[in-house]
């Protein structure tokens, strides 16, 4: 065979390869979605075990990352992700959970919701859509964060989505009540009754899509600290301030005397990442990284 000849024939079958590429097999579509309630067992993430449990009025610094964006899938609640959308993933929340997330080295704060596990490292807080994360100024580098559960908002979620409490409440009967006159003359006049607990109509702006709104508040800042617990006994904080140490620090936490054992403080998120790969490595599984 001429070398002309091989020549055309390797070139036509490069050609048929490369149509052959260009109608690759869509990508299967995702099922619908089906958003529920869920909080989970225990799992393993990042070579951690994390432990989900139900937090209303969630409080918590650590660090921000923006997620990759990445093909559409089902996130964990069942909602389909969307790289645009006001939603975020954290390791132990309850989900669905609203929460704000307030940027403390520029102010900026944004309401979230949070429908997804992660992120992936032990060393970060929270997982920020694309879209969510340019909102509060965040790039490439974690940024110190904020995030606080709105409880009254993440009450209804729990009340009303499938697989939640779904408590069987109401302060008054269903229908209709009179509202008796006090003179004895009988009169009254009809009032609406209490509608109990939260309807998929109270939870639809919840649920839908969150306002890429931005709040600007005050520039706070703070160092970064990894903290190693939080010691209802004072013996058991400082045995763990021995094992890693750290120092003991006396709080208050929902009512009661307790004592944290924090390392650091560290200038930046190296540092604290660093600190953090020392306190697990002593044993620490639960440790975090934080901002005071």
């Amino acid at each position: 065979m001429t070398r002309p000849r091989l020549a055309g024939l390797l070139a036509m079958e490069l050609l048929v390869l490369g149509l052959a590429g260009c109608h690759r097999r869509a990508e299967p579509p995702l099922p619908p979605a089906a958003p529920h309630y869920v909080v989970g067992a225990p799992y393993k993430m990042g070579g951690v075990w994390r432990y989900p449990q139900e937090d209303f009025a969630y409080q918590a610094t650590g660090l921000a990352v923006a997620d990759a964006d990445r093909t559409p899938f089902v996130t964990t609640d069942g909602e389909h992700y969307d790289a645009g959308a006001m939603t975020a993933s954290h390791a132990t929340l309850q989900l669905p959970a609203i929460v704000t997330v307030r940027n403390l080295e520029n102010g900026r704060e944004i309401t979230v919701r949070v429908n997804d596990r992660g992120p992936v490292s032990p060393g970060r807080l929270i997982g920020l859509t694309p879209r969510a994360a340019a909102l509060l100024g965040i790039g490439t580098a974690p940024a110190r964060v904020a995030v606080t559960g709105l409880e009254v908002q993440n009450e209804q979620l729990a009340e009303s989505l499938p697989g939640g409490q779904h408590l069987d409440v109401s302060a008054a009967p269903v229908g209709q009540v009179r509202a008796e006159s006090l003179d004895g003359t009988g009169g009254g006049t009809i009032v609406a009754a209490p509608s109990g607990v939260a309807g998929a109509a109270d939870i639809a702006p919840l649920m839908g899509s969150l306002p890429p709104a931005v709040r600007q508040g005050y520039v706070e800042g703070g160092l970064l600290f990894v903290e190693v617990g939080t010691f209802s006994t004072l013996r058991y904080a400082e045995i763990a301030a021995a094992r890693t140490g750290g120092r003991v620090v006396p709080v208050r936490a929902r009512g009661r005397a307790m004592w944290r054992v924090h390392v650091g403080p560290f200038t930046n998120v190296q540092a604290a990442d660093q600190g953090l790969d020392q306190v697990m490595g002593a044993g620490v599984t639960g440790a975090r990284i934080v901002v005071e």
